[in-house]
């Protein structure tokens, strides 16, 4: 009797973007990722601390991956950082630099002026992974973004993106690492 082949292994199959770990902001909604030359920033991306860690297993009884329990399935980050370009992109400016006159302790600030109501932020983001094997690009998003300032922690911004379809009609491009020849 002849024995059945089994094409694609699951080796083979196994392409994964396990983690988040850079994430990089274009301005450009519909960028073209082939002739994308430079992206805007880098957002500073906060760890999830403790992961609540599942091991997915297949019928054959092989771990196939161990995933993190992220909650939703949309795509969340935080972003831990007050630098004026991040405050610039993710609140709403509504006052130019402010200097005080006074000083406290003998020192003095500067800074602008925000109001705290959630700001929608357009253009695309370029996510790798922690291993690097893999990356998502996102050439079109709307997303929405709000500061959180918590006791014990640093000021950070809460940002939900929504994909959207390009000029191709693709909202997501899921890439892997190119092997060199």
């Amino acid at each position: 009797m002849a024995e059945i082949s089994i094409t694609t292994k699951l080796e083979e199959l196994k392409v994964l973007f396990n983690q988040m770990k850079e994430v990089y902001y274009v301005s450009k909604v519909n960028s073209d990722l082939a002739t994308l030359a430079a992206f805007d920033m880098e957002l500073p991306v906060l760890s999830a601390g403790a992961a609540d860690v599942s091991k997915i297993k297949l019928t054959t009884g092989a771990t196939w991956t161990s995933i993190a329990n992220a909650g939703d399935s949309d795509i969340q980050f935080q972003v831990p950082s007050v630098a004026g370009k991040i405050n610039d992109l993710l609140l709403n400016k509504k006052a130019e630099t402010v200097t005080m006159t006074a000083t406290i302790d003998g020192e003095t600030y500067e800074g602008e002026g925000y109001n705290i109501e959630p700001k929608k932020v357009i253009g695309g983001l370029f996510m790798r992974s922690e291993d690097r094997q893999t990356a998502l690009f996102l050439p079109n998003v709307e997303g929405y973004s709000n500061f959180v300032s918590e006791q014990d922690k640093p000021g950070y911004f809460n940002v939900s993106v929504s994909p959207l379809n390009d000029a191709k009609g693709a909202s997501i491009y899921i890439l892997r690492k190119k092997v060199s020849e």
